[in-house]
Formats: structure tokens, sequence, C-alpha cells
């Protein structure tokens, strides 16, 4: 990412992007501590005591879930999702390039279902209970459903800067 325009519309759209990876990146920590304290404590309890702890096992997939699409959402706009780039790193710039774009525009075509799919299920689903700590499912498929428009944004952002240097070339 580039360092912030502190002038005008891009600049307000650089620092709130900025927020909005930064509040994401805490996120996710948050619900990996979360994760790993629920599955220690639900190792501890079958070992210790007579019966296990029945909401760690919940606790431990929610996190999960959110710490996957949070996830997914900060690396579609880092570009650090896991690519296997032997033979595009063999191409000239502008090929490279082109075929980054290109693979970036699939990403952004999954994006949408994405987007859609968790809308209609958040809808669908926002006042079912999870079983032991009776959460609503909704908050959980809003996570599912925010992370998914925002990899749709910033997969959008990704393919337009990859269409700039396939256009305009690197000096730009």
């Amino acid at each position: 990412m580039n360092e912030p325009n502190t002038f005008g519309l891009l600049g307000a759209l650089q620092r709130a992007e900025i927020g909005i990876l930064t509040f994401m990146k805490w996120a996710i920590i948050f619900a990996m501590v979360n994760m790993i304290v629920a599955v220690t404590l639900q190792i501890g309890s079958r070992y210790l005591l007579p019966t296990s702890l029945s909401w760690t096992e919940e606790v431990a997939r929610l996190s999960f879930i959110c710490v996957v699409f949070l996830g997914a959402a900060v690396l579609a706009r880092r570009e650090e999702h896991l690519t296997v780039n032997i033979m595009t790193d063999l191409l000239p710039d502008r090929l490279r390039h082109l075929t980054a774009a290109f693979a970036t525009l699939i990403g952004l075509i999954c994006a949408r279902y994405m987007v859609e799919g968790s809308w209609i299920t958040l809808m669908r689903e926002w006042d079912q209970r999870t079983p032991a700590l009776q959460i609503p499912m909704g908050l959980i498929f809003g996570v599912i459903f925010a992370s998914s428009l925002l990899m749709l944004v910033w997969l959008f952002v990704v393919l337009m800067l990859r269409l700039r240097l396939v256009f305009v070339g690197e000096t730009a």
C-alpha cells in the first residue's frame, strides 16, 4: 500500500482504509486468542473435569470463521494470498501483470458470489441461535458478509492497479 495522501477525498479514503485494516487486524488477533483459549480450556476440561465444557467448541468454531474471513479480506487487499507463480515470474512484465489482473478478475467474480450468498444467508439465518451460547448466528454471518464485501471492493481496487500496470507500465 502507498503512503496515505493527506489531502482531499483520496486522502480520506486512504485513511479510512488504514483504519478498517487496523481494526480487522486487531479483530483477527482477538479471534485467534479466543480460539486458543477455548481449545486449551476444552482440552483441559476433558482431562481434568468429569465433563467437558460444552461452549468451548462453539467459541473455537466461531472464532475460526472470523479469522478465516477477516484474514481473507485483509490478504486480498495486501495482495498476499498464496499464489503459485513459477511460470508467471518468467513472463515479461506486461504479460505478468496481465495474468495477475486476470487472476484478480476471477477472484473478483468469486467474491461477488460470496457477497450475494452471504447476504442471502445473513437474511435467512439472522434469528437462529447457536446451541450452547445462544449467540445470534446473524453476527457471524454479518462478519462473513462484511468481509466478503470488503474483499469485493479491495479486489476491484487491486484489479484497477494491475490494469494500470498493464496499460501504463511501472513508471506511472
